[in-house]
C-alpha cells in the first residue's frame, strides 16, 4: 500500500532529495545528512532511517541498484531514486514552498498555560528560554560562516538562514515578552476583564 504523499515525514524527503543526486546506501545517507546538518530540521536516528528507507521501497519510490561489500562490513545496498520518487519529491516540496501548514510547537502551550506561573517565575524562565536561544543562533551562525567559507552555495544553506532568522526574532520577542511580565506592563490573570468598557457596554445593552 502507498503511503499519502501528505504524510511523508521531512526524514523521508531528505533521502528523496539526496538520491535524486546519486545512489547512495543508508550509512551514506545519515552521513551526508550529518555533513550538511540536516539534523538540525530532523530527527536523525539509524532506526528510523532504515524504516523509512523501507517505506520508500515499498511505495517505489526508491529501488536497490547494487550491493557493496568492503572487507569484513555487513553488505551495503545502495538505492537510487525512481522517476516516481522524483515526482512525488518535487510535489512535496512545492506543496511545502507555496501552502502554510497548521503547526503547533511546543512553546505555544507553554504560553497559553504561562498563567499558573508566578510572573517573577515566568520572567526568569523566558530569560533564560532567550539566552538559550542566543547561544543556539551563535552556534548555527558560526556553522554558516564555516560552510559558506568552504565554497558552499547560498542556495544549498538557505534552510539554516531561515532558521537562524527565525530564532533571532523569537529571542527578540520573547525578551520584549519578559521585560513586560518584570515591568508589569502584562496583566498577570486570564479570561474576560469585568471592567472593559466593551463588555460593559454589551452587558448594559442587553440589560434594557
Amino acid at each position: 500500500m502507498t503511503e499519502p504523499t501528505s504524510e511523508i515525514s521531512t526524514l523521508a524527503l531528505s533521502v528523496l532529495e539526496l538520491l535524486d543526486e546519486r545512489p547512495m546506501h543508508p550509512y551514506e545517507l545519515a552521513s551526508t545528512m550529518r555533513l550538511r546538518h540536516h539534523d538540525e530540521f530532523i530527527r536523525l536516528n539509524f532506526g528510523s532511517l532504515y524504516h523509512t528507507v523501507e517505506v520508500l521501497e515499498r511505495n517505489g519510490w526508491i529501488v536497490p541498484t547494487e550491493r557493496e561489500k568492503e572487507g569484513r562490513r555487513p553488505e551495503r545496498t545502495i538505492y537510487k531514486l525512481t522517476e516516481s520518487g522524483r515526482e512525488v519529491l518535487v510535489r512535496i516540496v512545492s506543496d511545502i514552498l507555496s501552502q502554510p501548514r497548521r503547526e503547533y510547537p511546543h512553546f505555544a502551550a507553554g504560553l497559553m498555560f504561562m498563567h499558573h506561573l508566578d510572573a517573577p517565575q515566568a520572567a526568569e524562565h523566558l530569560r533564560n528560554r532567550a539566552a538559550a536561544l542566543k547561544a543556539t543562533t551563535e552556534k548555527l551562525t558560526r556553522i554558516l560562516a564555516e560552510l559558506r567559507a568552504d565554497g558552499v552555495s547560498r542556495l544549498s544553506l538557505i534552510e539554516l538562514e531561515h532558521k537562524i532568522a527565525m530564532l533571532d526574532a523569537e529571542r527578540k520577542w520573547v525578551n520584549n515578552l519578559e521585560k513586560e511580565v518584570n515591568d508589569g506592563r502584562l496583566e498577570w490573570k486570564v479570561g474576560l476583564d469585568p471592567d472593559h468598557e466593551t463588555l460593559r457596554r454589551r452587558h448594559g445593552a442587553r440589560a434594557h
